[in-house]
């Protein structure tokens, strides 16, 4: 038996060696590890197909307790997310950005059951043939929330009173949404059909979530600037994606 075997969803794979690659997995028993794939670049490759982005697996790692890198053993197929990825090129780089934002929020070596079960369920989804632009947000939402990062939609961040319905204004100054007592906001306001999206967002699962209103484009904005926020970078996959789709129009 390998010293560790866990459920995983492989998050990116690179070139190591001349037949090897190098695997980030995100695993339901250690969260984050890197592992090497000893021959996976061979014709004949054992791992075959297992090692596509956002496949969940189910692997064996081996390695000393506190190793930074482990050795890939098993690595069985238990279901591919290729059948989404061919819906389409919005949905194919949409999924490369889902793989690029979980592996920047997980957390290297820490068990986060509550982040491996929003990625296989926002995965799944997407092979449903679910929308794609819902799961975006709702997938950057959540890591967003789980990362404590997302404001309160219901109590105002600068005096604690509750939050009136209607429009969400939020404020750099106190990282969250404000009440009008406490403004002006600096920005941007989220436009009730809005907030009922997000409400529908914290209390469904993915695969119940509901095409986003027209309005919902700034919620795109608001979502990438706390991600570069804490980031403090941009992802690559964001931005090919954004190009495509400009290019696209």
């Amino acid at each position: 038996m390998p010293p560790i075997a866990s459920d995983a969803l492989v998050l990116k794979t690179s070139k190591l060696g001349e037949t090897s690659k190098l695997v980030i997995l995100l695993t339901r028993e250690r969260g984050k590890v890197r592992a090497v794939a000893k021959g996976a670049r061979g014709t004949r490759s054992r791992y075959q197909s297992a090692l596509e982005p956002l496949s969940e697996v189910r692997v064996g790692l081996y390695g000393r307790q506190g190793t930074e890198l482990f050795r890939l053993g098993q690595c069985d197929l238990v279901r591919s997310a290729f059948p989404a990825g061919g819906r389409g090129l919005e949905t194919s780089l949409t999924l490369s950005y889902f793989a690029e934002l979980l592996d920047a929020f997980a957390q290297e070596g820490e068990a986060e059951d509550a982040v491996y079960r929003l990625a296989i369920a926002v995965v799944r989804a997407a092979e449903e043939g679910r929308d794609i632009v819902a799961l975006a947000r709702y997938l950057e939402a959540w890591l967003l929330r789980l990362a404590g990062l997302y404001p309160q939609l219901d109590r105002c961040a600068a005096c604690g009173n509750a939050l009136p319905s209607g429009p969400l204004a939020y404020h750099h100054v106190t990282h969250g949404f404000v009440c009008a007592s406490c403004g002006p906001a600096s920005g941007p306001v989220l436009q009730k059909p809005v907030r009922e999206f997000l409400r529908e967002v914290f209390a469904t699962a993915p695969s119940a979530v509901t095409t986003p209103p027209e309005a919902a484009r700034v919620l795109e904005s608001f979502h990438q600037n706390l991600i570069r926020r804490h980031l403090e970078r941009d992802l690559r996959s964001y931005r090919v994606m954004h190009d495509v789709a400009r290019g696209t129009a």
